[in-house]
């Protein structure tokens, strides 16, 4: 295929109001997962594995933790130096709060000239919410065979698997053509009784002319665009919408509750395996670091411990990112404890998030549930006990 067949646009304007305080200063995009990736390596990695040379990046607020990981894109050959590179567009939110004062709105000229300039014949729309590995290769190939104008990535979940709350939306599919027919709120179909459901996972192909023209549509409108819109302007316009269903290992990551659900998933060597073997496998920011030292009084059971950790209390079914520090007699049970955290003597952690660089003290107990962990901000230094 040619290399230069793709451009991604990467949506990456995403409510993260629900996972705060892991979201205060960064977007979900750059949430740590599974002890050494960011959730935006996945997106990139669909793009490596499909050859694509350059994605365009639009986040609401401050992307600075996203560009620390990124870089030049090298890791996934995102920085040729012909019609390639990572373009960033941050403080949405700002820009658009400058426009109602009388300044230009440039969101829809900034992808318009993206697009165009990149001379990409189709145009790959993502985000970072939905966790999955995709292969692009096997979606466009679909999207040629089947002569559509939009191509939709979807998943069959069974209802009962679906939280009563969720925002998500599905589709209504015609089963020996697999054109779509509608587009519904998840909520709206439960209802109803329906025993499997076609989500969305905002993974959506066209033709780069195709994408310009429903801008224009969009920008007249003042709308921005995401898949939900292309896909309602395309059944508007009697366009051919066409779902192509994905089988591996998905999570919508909107809550607290779903991102550590999704990291205590790749506990699962099933989950795991759908998930970074499914396709080739996830591409990284490469972090050399000295293996981990487990002292002699340590115990693991069931873990992913990232380099540069010490280990010398108990460590039950955790995540565990770099540089961390688990002090003797401490035991860390059922959390995630991201790089630079350090783990006093004699602390005691069940069901619990901690974010970087936080500082357990000795004796500290922290006791989540698995429905409610306990989440410990960025920083903080802890010397009283929390929970249950």
């Amino acid at each position: 295929m040619m290399r230069n067949s793709f451009c991604a646009i990467l949506n990456l304007v995403e409510d993260g109001s629900k996972l705060h305080p892991l979201t205060k200063k960064r977007p979900i995009a750059a949430l740590p997962f599974a002890s050494r990736y960011r959730l935006i390596d996945f997106p990139f990695t669909a793009l490596h594995n499909a050859e694509a040379t350059s994605a365009s990046l639009f986040i609401s607020g401050s992307g600075h933790s996203l560009y620390d990981h990124i870089r030049s894109g090298y890791e996934w050959g995102l920085d040729s130096t012909i019609g390639g590179g990572v373009f960033t567009h941050s403080q949405l939110d700002l820009k658009e709060t400058a426009a109602r004062e009388g300044n230009n709105l440039t969101y829809y000229e900034d992808q318009r000239n993206y697009v165009k300039k990149s001379l990409a014949e189709y145009v790959v729309i993502g985000g970072s919410k939905m966790l999955c590995n995709i292969n692009l290769h096997s979606v466009l190939r679909y999207h040629q065979e089947h002569d559509a104008d939009i191509t939709v990535v979807y998943k069959n979940i069974p209802s009962a698997e679906i939280p009563v709350d969720s925002d998500l939306k599905c589709y209504s599919i015609e089963s020996d053509t697999a054109v779509i027919t509608g587009l519904f709120p998840v909520a709206e179909q439960m209802d109803k009784g329906t025993e499997k459901l076609a989500i969305q996972t905002g993974i959506t192909i066209l033709r780069s002319e195709k994408f310009l023209d429903y801008l224009d549509l969009l920008e007249e409108r003042q709308e921005r665009h995401s898949w939900g819109l292309m896909v309602g302007l395309a059944l508007e316009k009697g366009n051919k919408v066409v779902g192509f269903e994905y089988t591996g290992y998905l999570k919508y990551i909107d809550s607290i509750l779903s991102y550590y659900q999704a990291n205590m998933d790749m506990l699962d060597e099933d989950n795991y395996n759908s998930l970074f073997f499914r396709n080739l496998p996830v591409i990284t920011r490469a972090r050399n670091g000295a293996p981990t030292f487990y002292a002699p009084e340590s115990k693991v059971s069931n873990v992913q411990i990232a380099t540069d950790c010490f280990i010398a209390g108990e460590v039950v079914n955790t995540i565990v990112f770099r540089k961390v520090k688990v002090a003797e007699n401490a035991v860390v049970k059922d959390s995630i404890v991201m790089q630079g955290c350090k783990i006093g003597e004699g602390a005691h952690l069940e069901y619990v998030i901690l974010d970087k660089n936080v500082t357990i003290a000795p004796g500290v107990r922290l006791i989540g549930t698995p429905e409610q962990p306990l989440v410990v901000e960025k920083g903080s230094v802890v010397n009283e006990m929390k929970g249950a």
